[in-house]
């Protein structure tokens, strides 16, 4: 038996375990080259190769049932065209991962601007530079109350998972431009979700261009006159004028709690261009 290696010593080897390698000769993709009158298995030294290539075959995700019919009729040009696929197969999980690693870290910003920014700025307005930002919307449906701001963002939700992606950089409302001219502050109401990355045209989206916008966090729910009044004075005593809709972003939801609050912790933006 000197010739033989042991199914110890073929898994030491290989780094593999003695159950793996029983699993192997029960599933008929690799077995021993003989079996004593005790039951125990023993390996040639030319399987060694063979054995090598299932495990890097096994560790490159490629399923057993795979493997065992690739060598049944092995090539180097079956070898390629198993590889190739796998290496598709590994291409789309690098892709999917690396979009999950940006919708962590999107989602990262907005909890950290809210545990640190909105301390030092809650209820005070101030200048920020926002860089270009692309939403989808739809109008709120009406009367505006907690159950039809749920449904509505609920229906917008579910067309953002049909184009498979998450709404990790957040969502709000929209007061339109037209409802503060009139100070009917729910006029033409939307909610909106941004976009995590750019997307060419859409039937509902909408794009929030680069500049500075006057923002001010609070505590609360969407249109709330008193808040949004807060910010328009600012704009008009500090010599500045707006130049689209204001946007009401949520940040975190009443499950938080932060403070002595249990609603939603918002920041209204409005972009903003110095009088003449």
């Amino acid at each position: 038996m000197e010739n033989y290696i042991s199914i110890s010593q073929m898994a030491k080897l290989h780094g593999i375990t003695r159950q793996t390698l029983i699993h192997y000769d029960r599933i008929g993709l690799f077995t021993p080259i003989t079996v004593n009158e005790k039951g125990y298995r023993f390996y040639s030294k030319y399987q060694i190769p063979y054995l090598r290539e299932i495990c890097f075959l096994k560790n490159m995700g490629i399923e057993l049932h795979d493997i065992i019919n690739h060598f049944q009729n092995r090539s180097p040009a079956k070898e390629i065209q198993l590889l190739q696929k796998q290496k598709k197969v590994i291409m789309a999980e690098i892709a999917g991962l690396s979009k999950k690693n940006m919708y962590l870290k999107q989602r990262i910003d907005i909890y950290e601007e809210a545990a640190t920014c909105a301390k030092t700025h809650m209820h005070k307005p101030f200048i920020k530079k926002m860089l270009f930002r692309q939403a989808i919307v739809t109008e709120h449906k009406q009367p505006l109350n907690m159950n039809n701001f749920q449904t509505t963002f609920s229906r917008l939700r579910d067309s953002f998972f049909e184009k498979g992606t998450e709404p990790s950089k957040g969502y709000g409302s929209l007061v339109k431009l037209k409802a503060v001219l009139s100070r009917d502050w729910t006029r033409g109401a939307e909610c909106f979700i941004f976009l995590p990355q750019w997307h060419g045209d859409l039937d509902n989206l909408v794009r929030f261009p680069v500049g500075e916008y006057v923002c001010l966090y609070k505590y609360g729910l969407p249109y709330d006159g008193s808040y949004i009044e807060i910010l328009l004075t600012w704009i008009e005593k500090n010599n500045y004028e707006l130049c689209g809709d204001i946007i009401d972003a949520r940040l975190l939801n009443n499950t938080f709690c932060l403070g002595d609050n249990s609603a939603d912790l918002r920041m209204l933006q409005a972009l903003v261009q110095k009088r003449k």
